[in-house]
């Protein structure tokens, strides 16, 4: 049987921080149903670059090419995990994934002393990628307008919660005179990072 409904794949939304930041958390609030697999990646670079921080499918194995819920040890904390948590099609409207950055890695209770995890929260940038939504088993529904309308993306919020990285020197960022974004440095430290 054919494949008659081309639902959207690989629709993707893009966050620029403006700063490298200490993500804590990623949250998407749905209208419509959540994806049946999605993608989170962070960039250290501004974008010239991407990483896995999470993925969420209920196969992912095909999707993804991760075993679903991999344990995480001191060994692979920096790695990305896939989970079948939050890729339920119910409820129809107002589903939340929400991705803790820190979540379940085992060095988070001594995160000030450990290189691996800062490094493994820090992020210039988030992109989401929906590679894969629900369908509502009409797939090989010859000419199912009903159907072929129904499948899109719909977010009402995105949040990404964290704070400035300035290496234990500010307490938040201000915006310098070229409406940058730089860390308010304390402690006789400098630079847009505390790093001098």
């Amino acid at each position: 049987s054919e494949n008659y409904i081309q639902y959207p794949q690989n629709v993707t939304l893009t966050l620029s921080l403006g700063k490298k930041f200490e993500v804590t958390y990623v949250s998407l609030q749905f209208c419509s149903p959540r994806p049946e697999s999605m993608a989170i990646f962070k960039s250290m670079d501004y974008g010239k670059s991407w990483v896995p921080f999470q993925f969420y499918s209920t196969q992912c194995r095909k999707m993804y090419n991760k075993p679903n819920k991999a344990v995480i040890t001191k060994q692979n904390e920096q790695e990305a995990i896939c989970t079948d948590s939050h890729t339920d099609m119910h409820p129809l409207s107002g589903g939340l994934i929400a991705f803790s950055t820190l979540d379940g890695r085992p060095s988070a209770h001594d995160f000030d002393n450990s290189p691996v995890l800062q490094d493994w929260v820090t992020a210039t940038d988030i992109k989401v990628v929906f590679s894969r939504l629900h369908t509502f088993g009409d797939e090989n529904e010859d000419d199912s307008e009903l159907a072929r309308d129904s499948y899109f993306y719909a977010v009402s919020d995105l949040q990404v919660g964290g704070r400035c990285k300035c290496n234990g020197h500010a307490s938040r960022c201000v915006k310098d005179r070229d409406d940058n974004l730089v860390c308010d440095c304390k402690h006789n430290t400098a630079g847009p990072e505390c790093d001098r």
